[in-house]
């Protein structure tokens, strides 16, 4: 019997060092992004007001990766590993596997979610139980767009009222739909 799909604790890129999210970390998200008004802008969660939210965000997180259902992770470069920039999750669903990802300000325009992402669903599509890899965005959110198109998606469509962001309206909003298959 193949074994279930699950990340590695850590990998790296050719620039970055990804690694799982613990809630010791939750100075470093609370910081870097889990505040920012723009960063969380397309995000299905309003910005932490309180570092305790980020915390128990974290706690679920590990709980997550346990039971093997989704592997939320911090992306860091690999010359400074301490230094974390952003984060991806990959949740994994009945053979397939979908992303979300957040990139700190200060870091926006490099290539890291790209990077990080196609890695990611190479990782997936080689393990025998993933058949399909899929990510979705706001129709607006161009960068997240771009992203999946560079890391090889394909979109697929327009979904129709699908996500809800809070911090951009109170009604479920058109998302693209994009993914990658073998």
């Amino acid at each position: 019997m193949t074994e279930k799909y699950r990340l590695p604790e850590t990998f790296n890129t050719e620039r970055f060092f990804v690694r799982k999210a613990q809630a010791s970390d939750a100075a470093s998200v609370f910081e870097g992004w889990a505040t920012d008004v723009d960063i969380t802008r397309y995000l299905v969660w309003r910005p932490h007001s309180d570092i305790s939210q980020t915390t128990a965000f974290l706690e679920q997180a590990e709980r997550e990766w346990d039971a093997g259902t989704s592997f939320p992770s911090l992306i860091a470069l690999r010359t400074a590993p301490e230094q974390i920039i952003g984060t991806v999750e990959p949740r994994v669903a009945s053979g397939r596997v979908s992303y979300g990802w957040i990139v700190r300000r200060d870091h926006w325009g490099q290539g890291v979610a790209t990077e990080v992402v196609s890695w990611l669903l190479e990782h997936a599509l080689a393990h025998p139980t993933i058949f399909r890899t899929e990510a979705t965005c706001d129709v607006v959110n161009i960068a997240s767009s771009r992203v999946m198109e560079k890391a090889g998606m394909a979109r697929e469509a327009v979904l129709r009222r699908y996500l809800l962001h809070p911090n951009v309206s109170n009604e479920a909003r058109d998302a693209l739909l994009y993914s990658k298959v073998r």
